[in-house]
């Protein structure tokens, strides 16, 4: 289930994943953006903050919503199994790493820390998002990914990974993400969590088990808090953010079994020229890697996979993995 994601930025899937627990949101956000909705009125609409922050994003957001019973589904899982959910992604990145198809390149850094493999953006403004096929990268050495379009990074991602302790945290007004945070070492993040009680991310009565979420799902209240420890100051333990879906959808089989996504949502969007043309400037941006230097631009061929492109609304080279 967690394939088409698992290599993924953790800044981005740290929005990613609980956005998928309000799946109506996701189809609201993706009809507002779709239909020309002001980017700077996002925050006014009422949404989840993983939401508005994939509303920054909309072809991701149109990925998600085009892939809605997957998305749900998701959702599901990690709002109920939030642990198992970071373990599979966590197995899936040390077998990719395991075969070669997970190195650190220009777009981003991977660190292997203590078994935790972390993937962060390099460029403190905008983050890259592999595109790579599913089926192969977990499971047969050589497969690259491309990096053939960037997203911004911006203060509407919200929440970043706790991986040692299995959490997602969430940062506010009262407890800002320090600067440089994507691009210290995961020793000082995991220090400053310890030593700074933060707001987690917690689940709580969700999706129902008697039908799943795909458009239109009848009225049911979606519910989960943001909760500091005991005892420290700010946000209250047990405060609690209440979404209603729309009531306008229709009811599909509970926890229908769709498959994944067989791609990303990078499908697509390159004619043949640009794919020779990224190709050989991943090849060069390869090279320039062996020989000790860090270009910023390049894109690919993906091996297996076939190419990919389309976009998360800013276009930028690429990279090869």
């Amino acid at each position: 289930m967690v394939g088409p994601i698992a290599v993924y930025p953790d800044p981005l899937i740290a929005e990613l994943l609980p956005a998928a627990t309000f799946p109506s949101e996701i189809v609201m956000a993706n009809r507002y953006v779709s239909q020309g909705g002001d980017p700077n009125q996002i925050p006014d609409q009422g949404w989840d903050p993983s939401v508005q922050a994939m509303a920054h994003y909309p072809n991701v957001l149109k990925w998600m919503d085009d892939n809605l019973t997957w998305t749900t589904q998701l959702g599901q899982a990690f709002q109920n199994q939030q642990p198992d959910v970071m373990n599979a992604i966590q197995q899936l990145r040390g077998q990719a790493q395991s075969l070669g198809n997970l190195p650190t390149t220009p777009q981003e850094v991977v660190t292997n820390d203590g078994g935790d493999i972390e993937i962060e953006p390099t460029d403190p403004d905008q983050m890259y998002v592999p595109a790579f096929p599913p089926d192969e990268i977990y499971t047969q050495p050589g497969i690259y990914c491309t990096f053939p379009f960037w997203l911004p990074l911006g203060g509407w991602l919200v929440h970043d990974w706790n991986w040692h302790d299995h959490g997602l945290i969430f940062w506010g007004p009262d407890h800002p993400r320090p600067g440089n945070w994507w691009h210290e070492p995961p020793s000082y993040r995991h220090s400053y969590i310890i030593g700074h009680p933060l707001p987690a991310w917690h689940a709580g009565v969700g999706v129902s088990a008697h039908g799943s979420w795909e458009r239109g799902w009848p009225a049911q209240e979606v519910f989960r808090s943001y909760a500091r420890p005991e005892g420290a100051p700010g946000v209250e333990r047990g405060v609690s953010v209440i979404h209603s879906a729309p009531t306008t959808f229709r009811s599909v089989p509970a926890f229908r079994q769709t498959a994944a996504p067989d791609r990303g949502f990078f499908v697509g969007g390159q004619s043949g020229r640009e794919a020779v043309e990224s190709s050989e400037r991943g090849q060069a941006s390869r090279a320039e890697i062996r020989g000790g230097s860090e270009p910023r631009g390049g894109g690919s061929a993906s091996h297996g996979g076939g190419f990919s492109g389309g976009g998360g609304g800013h276009a930028g080279g690429g990279g090869h993995r």
